[in-house]
């Protein structure tokens, strides 16, 4: 339409320059320059119009994505997209409606037009897809973090991509670049990264600062609690928080129990019980302190969240360093772990553990079996049953059951020494030298006990006829033997 309209206009500029007289041309000037003033208002007045139109279908896409309206979300998008040029905006509102729907590979499809993973490119985009990414089932973190780098090349200063980056690397405790990130940003009006900077403060050894930035975190924190109506949890859960970085752990406990109505919910029963944990554990940092003290905060927190794994394991590592007697520790824990659950199965772990230091390998067994069944999936508990299997039974279906059980553990963690150890033993029990061989020396660099190591390898390689390599472990064994003994030595 306006081609045709320019067409238009030069076709009657040329006609009137050419059939009037000169005199009749002098009074047709001012009549060219009307004609070019109305032609550019038409224009511009075409510009506002569609400006205005775009205007309006962009807030009503976002609109409809505010609401979860995903389905009309997209489809105003992609009007948006017909009314206007390459529109970035309308990408990632049809991206984010797309996920709404569920279709994450379409999104990324889509964000990869302004955003492909090769080169900067539009920073939202980017930071979109590397959340997509990072929330999938089995999160790609390479992709993610390289969508991460390129929306911070296209847009250094993008509050998003900084947020981002310094979550994702607060999920690999990698917390120098959190602070790193976290200090290109105004935190003012953002409780959450506050804490999370006070965190990381914290675990940088920077306690001074961690307290100062955790306390402004409460402040905020406490402002919004008044006035908030939505994610209330999430308020008063980050509110005990800061507390606990503050270092006041009984006021902590006492604001999450003083604002619970009826029974805790199990997130709350969790957060109890790491506040519990990290005041324990902050209690044994002090000089002078009666360690029965701190495992009796370990205690309360187990009354209240009985389900949390890592308050029972620093319970029982705590109980192995008491001065009692092994009678005494053992009646200890089956009174605080016998109320039933998955307490109960860290019971059975202890008693099975207590078993296996005294030789007693069936009874072991038995212990860490009834620990599975109450507790399945607990890494511990699974290592444990697969090695007290491989130690005592000679049943081929039992050993080939211990097996792919120590297999899963070593899908989730490939270089775990202790998995490695342990299906050693299992590949031994079965008869499979080579691939034993492979999993003791796989271990061996971070092997607890190198000695025992080296025992076996020593023994596997002489079955393998490899005489050579198993003369060098026998003697490595003997070095770490006698390494061992002058250090007892030197204790006593």
């Amino acid at each position: 339409m306006t081609d045709h309209f320019i067409v238009e206009t030069r076709f009657r500029i040329n006609a009137m320059l050419e059939e009037r007289k000169s005199v009749d041309g002098l009074l047709g000037l001012p009549a060219f320059f009307t004609l070019i003033l109305l032609g550019f208002m038409v224009l511009n007045s075409r510009d506002d119009a569609s400006l205005e139109h775009l205007t309006r279908l962009e807030r009503e896409a976002q609109s409809q994505l505010d609401q979860g309206h995903f389905v009309e979300a997209r489809l105003a998008a992609m009007r948006l997209m017909q009314d206007g040029e390459q529109n970035s905006k309308a990408i990632l509102i049809e991206a984010k409606a797309l996920r709404g729907m569920g279709r994450e590979g379409d999104a990324l499809r889509l964000l990869s037009r302004i955003a492909p993973n090769d080169r900067p490119g539009y920073a939202p985009a980017h930071v979109i897809q590397a959340t997509i990414l990072l929330a999938q089932k089995k999160p790609n973190l390479t992709a993610a973090y390289e969508h991460i780098n390129r929306a911070l090349q296209s847009d250094p200063a993008s509050e998003d991509a900084l947020e981002l980056a310094a979550r994702f690397a607060a999920g690999q405790r990698h917390w120098q670049t959190v602070l790193s990130q976290l200090n290109k940003m105004d935190l003012g009006k953002r409780p959450d990264l506050l804490l999370m900077k006070a965190t990381a403060l914290q675990f940088t050894g920077q306690e001074d600062a961690a307290v100062k930035f955790a306390h402004d975190a409460e402040t905020a924190l406490r402002t919004m609690a008044k006035s908030i109506t939505a994610n209330g949890s999430e308020v008063r859960f980050s509110i005990a928080v800061s507390l606990s970085l503050q270092r006041k752990f009984e006021e902590a406990v006492q604001w999450i129990l003083g604002s619970i109505h009826g029974t805790p919910t199990r997130e709350e029963r969790q957060l109890i019980g790491g506040l519990y944990l990290s005041w324990s554990r902050h209690l044994k940092e002090q000089p002078s302190i009666d360690r029965m003290e701190a495992l009796k905060l370990l205690e309360q927190g187990i009354q209240i969240s009985p389900e949390s794994q890592d308050l029972i394991m620093a319970f029982l590592g705590d109980c192995e360093e008491l001065a009692n007697a092994s009678a005494d520790r053992q009646r200890y824990v089956e009174k605080t772990l016998g109320s039933g659950g998955i307490s109960t199965s860290f019971l059975h772990y202890y008693l099975g553990v207590l078993d296996w230091k005294n030789g007693n390998r069936e009874s072991a067994k038995s212990h860490f079996e009834l620990a599975s069944s109450l507790n399945p999936g607990f890494k511990v508990i699974g290592n444990n049953l697969a090695m007290a299997i491989a130690s005592v039974s000679t049943d081929r279906a039992e050993l080939e059951k211990a097996l792919v059980m120590i297999n899963e553990l070593l899908q989730q963690e490939p270089d775990n020494p202790f998995f490695l150890d342990t299906r050693g033993h299992v590949f031994a029990k079965l008869g499979q030298f080579k691939e034993a061989v492979s999993d003791f020396e796989r271990s061996l660099p971070n092997a607890r006990d190198k000695n025992s190591s080296h025992v076996k390898l020593a023994d596997l390689y002489a079955r393998l006829g490899m005489n050579d390599l198993a003369s060098e472990h026998r003697s490595a064994s003997l070095v770490h033997m006698a390494s061992a003994t002058r250090a007892n030595s030197t204790v006593r």
